[in-house]
């Protein structure tokens, strides 16, 4: 069973030639188109990750962009190309584009950029056209109206602002919420997954490199702070950067220039800094792991993230509103939701958040002719038996026996999940109801790893 389909569109024949040889050795499915309307077409093989050069024929690179995200917004897209420039990579991510490469391609950097998409997923598209907006974070309930205030008060200024919360809480949504109501609406929002990245990337994904920096460096490359100029940079899981790279981000952060990986010259730049981590930074900074003087640095704006298990009054709105979206999405008539489904939603406890409930009502809407019942729904929540957890009124912890009980039962339904699909992060990903970045942190969470 393949790792995953991967769709390589480029009018050079030998690209695809490449991509082919590099990923199917290493255990990807390859599918390649030469235009940009013919990999629109071929988006119906469900690819994985999308590798796109900017020059084709007919529609180029960046209008194949526009359209993809239309067709399917969550399809993570490695933009290609021959002549880097820092607009076309600023345009790219507003677009949704993830990463780009720099032609001629080099094969480990592709096998690189592959596991880092597959990881980060689809970065919904920041453009005129199609954009995410503050009206589709949905809630009622006490805890979004307060996260909602919070957030309209911060927005319009430039302060730096620490998202916290667990896995799937919306603190990516909340940070281009903050965006899109700030005077910088206009620019680049530009995410990085501190977690998806090894130390040695982390680096030369935020500052860029030099031609020559390294090994492998045949050209100049714009990091990811020349990409959010004048806009937005969200580091997620701001909790997992090593301490060496915590100390060029605090300079950054003190006087907003730097130098490129293997440069000399001060590159300067105008960003809003929005951070994110589900770890308790100040336990992180007292223990020695993260730096006291960059968490105070980041704290200068807090806004808290209630579970999905703390907020249930928001469960029937967030229903409808999925139900509706993916309806819409995929052309089908609008499914209802019984009762028997209702009281699940309502027992269960959530680990994987709003991302759960949210995968778990795509993949039903699918599989339903009209209405959603409990065998339309993931096993996890199917056949979740509800234990009686004392949650607090204002989201205090549970019993730490139950929840040592509960962490054994997920660690052992992953490892199940993952065994039945020959450990196919993808495939096991779609059986639990979460997206493949989710499997990812609770993979390293209760730590398996691949026998």
């Amino acid at each position: 069973m393949a790792k995953g389909r991967i769709l390589v569109i480029d009018d050079e024949p030998q690209v695809g030639m490449i991509f082919s040889k590099v990923l199917q050795a290493a255990g990807y499915e390859v599918v390649a188109a030469e235009t940009g309307e013919e990999g629109l077409k071929k988006l119906d093989t469900k690819p994985d990750v999308v590798f796109l050069d900017i020059k084709l024929p007919g529609i180029d690179g960046i209008e194949t962009l526009r359209r993809m995200r239309k067709i399917s917004p969550d399809i993570p897209v490695v933009m290609m190309t021959a002549f880097q420039t820092v607009d076309t990579a600023v345009e790219s991510m507003r677009l949704g584009a993830c990463d780009y490469l720099i032609k001629p391609l080099d094969n480990n950097r592709i096998k690189e950029v592959v596991k880092h998409a597959l990881l980060v997923g689809g970065a919904p598209p920041v453009s005129p056209d199609i954009t995410i907006t503050p009206g589709e974070m949905v809630g009622q309930g006490n805890a979004f109206g307060l996260a909602q205030k919070l957030i309209s008060k911060v927005a319009p200024t430039d302060l730096t602002v620490l998202l916290l919360g667990e896995s799937g809480t919306g603190k990516e949504l909340t940070a281009r919420a903050i965006h899109l109501e700030s005077k910088r609406a206009a620019n680049a929002f530009v995410p990085v997954d501190c977690a998806a990245l090894p130390e040695t990337l982390m680096e030369s994904e935020l500052f860029g490199y030099e031609k020559g920096a390294f090994t492998g460096a045949d050209e100049s490359r714009a990091g990811r702070f020349e990409m959010a100029d004048q806009g937005t940079l969200f580091l997620d899981e701001i909790g997992n950067l090593s301490l060496s790279v915590q100390a060029k981000l605090l300079r950054v952060l003190q006087d907003p220039s730097f130098v490129r990986l293997g440069g000399r010259k001060q590159v300067r730049v105008n960003v809003r800094v929005v951070t994110a981590t589900n770890k308790d930074l100040e336990a992180a900074s007292r223990a020695g792991e993260f730096r006291e003087d960059l968490y105070h640095r980041l704290k200068v704006f807090t806004i808290e993230l209630a579970p999905l298990r703390n907020r249930l009054d928001d469960v029937p709105i967030l229903v409808d509103y999925y139900i509706r979206k993916y309806s819409k999405e995929m052309g089908c008539e609008i499914k209802k939701v019984n009762k028997e489904v209702l009281d699940l939603f309502q027992s269960y406890r959530w680990p994987g958040n709003i991302r759960e409930l949210s995968n778990a009502l795509r993949s039903a809407v699918v599989l339903a002719d009209n209405e959603i019942t409990p065998e339309h729904l993931p096993t996890s929540i199917r056949f979740y038996k509800q234990e009686p957890v004392a949650v607090a009124s204002a989201g205090g912890p549970v019993d730490t026996g139950l929840r040592d009980v509960l962490k054994k039962v997920e660690r052992e339904h992953i490892m199940a999940t993952l065994s039945k699909t020959e450990w196919n992060r993808t495939e096991a990903a779609k059986i639990l109801g979460i997206d493949y970045k989710t499997l990812y942190n609770k993979m390293r969470e209760h730590n398996i790893s691949e026998p």
